[in-house]
């Protein structure tokens, strides 16, 4: 019989393990607070109740009001509303809509798909090489017709932390009507966010990034916004967005939010440990191996190690990993399985051919050093492995990789 091999997780910006407290506040709602919380009877109102405190609680560590906290399926529903509610709820004033090349498909794709229909006019901003957003260049593509900003705070697969206070600032210098938007999914567990210190009208959050269940989201909604529902049939969320809300979910990232908040420093100081442990390897041990997104740890999530590696496809990398008991990813998450390179790597610039070679090691509060050393143990022969199968020798970088090799 085979030995069994203990796994290692190192996929936490797609998903997190959800904590046995956040589990163990959703287990009333689950079992015997099932009730509709939009009946009027005593059993509902007590699931009400929990909606309640659940939202209270998620705009006291935003630093918002009640009011403004729409609970939602998640990051993509909310992204969705935000980018569809705002342009079809501004039409009179333009249609104009300002993103980055490097943004989530839940933006990115919406965004084409309203540029398809005729009801958004896009522009599309190019990141720096480290993959931050350069608030000089967003303000530069702001019009008068200029309706909605929407830019990342941090990029799901390099890490890289744009400075969206700045970016809101700049925009409202030039176009006081413009709302800005920031998908803070990957942030806010690690940095935080605060809606009056970013300076945005519009901010989206998912519960399964910080511990928390799959199918619950929040997007904060500055009072005075304009926003047209995109999903009738109820006059839940006061309107703004219809169906029977999943109380126990809502619980749970409520709760997930909470504790995230308490522990982040100490989350903060463990990840960044075993980030530069791991930066620090993986160059040393892999010829032609390059590290992506931002330098300076002040400008990249903690946890976020993603890196290129030359002559062999990252899918390719995974599966042998995989086989080796250690779970990770190749860019982003929710594109795993496409063969097409990294569009935030190409956005960056970053060559298609060395693209094709991309990894995401993203460490959370269950890793340890051992962890980091047996990807550093197993990840040098399964390279030096495919590369040998290669029909393109894997002699020396290529000319377009080197400045990427530094």
């Amino acid at each position: 019989m085979a030995a069994h091999i203990e796994r290692v997780y190192l996929d936490h910006a797609a998903t997190t393990p959800p904590d046995p407290a956040v589990v163990e506040a959703m287990l009333p709602y689950l079992t015997t607070v099932w009730h509709n919380p939009s009946s009027i009877y005593v059993e509902a109102q007590a699931a009400r109740a929990a909606i309640d405190r659940a939202r209270a609680t998620v705009a006291r560590l935003l630093g918002a009001n009640e009011g403004e906290i729409i609970f939602t399926s998640g990051g993509s529903e909310s992204d969705n509303l935000a980018l569809r509610g705002v342009v079809a709820a501004s039409t009179r004033r333009g249609r104009h809509v300002i993103t980055s090349t490097i943004e989530h498909h839940a933006v990115l794709d919406t965004i084409e798909q309203m540029e398809h229909d005729g009801t958004a006019e896009i522009t599309r901003v190019a990141p720096e090489p480290d993959g931050r957003v350069a608030p000089e260049a967003i303000e530069a593509a702001v019009r008068d017709d200029t309706v909605l900003v929407s830019v990342m705070h941090a990029n799901n697969e390099v890490g890289a932390v744009s400075d969206i206070a700045e970016i809101a600032r700049r925009v409202k210098a030039r176009n006081p009507r413009t709302m800005v938007h920031t998908d803070a999914v990957q942030s806010a567990a690690h940095l935080g966010v605060h809606v009056d210190r970013f300076g945005v009208d519009l901010l989206t959050l998912t519960g399964h990034k910080m511990y928390g269940p799959r199918g619950a989201g929040v997007l904060y909604v500055r009072s005075g916004t304009p926003l047209q529902p995109q999903i009738l049939g109820g006059g839940q969320e006061e309107r703004r967005r219809a169906g029977t809300e999943d109380t126990a979910a809502i619980v749970g990232l409520a709760r997930a939010m909470e504790l995230t908040w308490e522990r982040r420093e100490a989350d903060v100081a463990h990840e960044r440990a075993l980030q530069e442990r791991l930066i620090e390897g993986l160059p040393r041990r892999i010829p032609m191996l390059a590290i992506t997104g931002p330098t300076d740890p002040t400008h990249r999530l903690p946890g976020n190690v993603s890196c290129c590696v030359g002559y062999v496809e990252g899918e390719s990398i995974l599966l042998a990993l995989d086989l080796a008991g250690i779970a990770a990813s190749s860019g982003s998450a929710c594109t795993t399985g496409s063969v097409e390179p990294s569009h935030v790597l190409v956005g960056m610039g970053v060559p298609e051919d060395l693209a094709r070679g991309s990894l995401r090691f993203t460490l959370g509060r269950g890793n340890t050093e051992a962890d980091v050393d047996r990807l550093l143990e197993a990840l040098p022969p399964i390279v030096q492995r495919l590369r040998a199968l290669s029909p393109i020798p894997a002699t020396e970088p290529a000319e377009a990789w080197r400045p990427w090799l530094a």
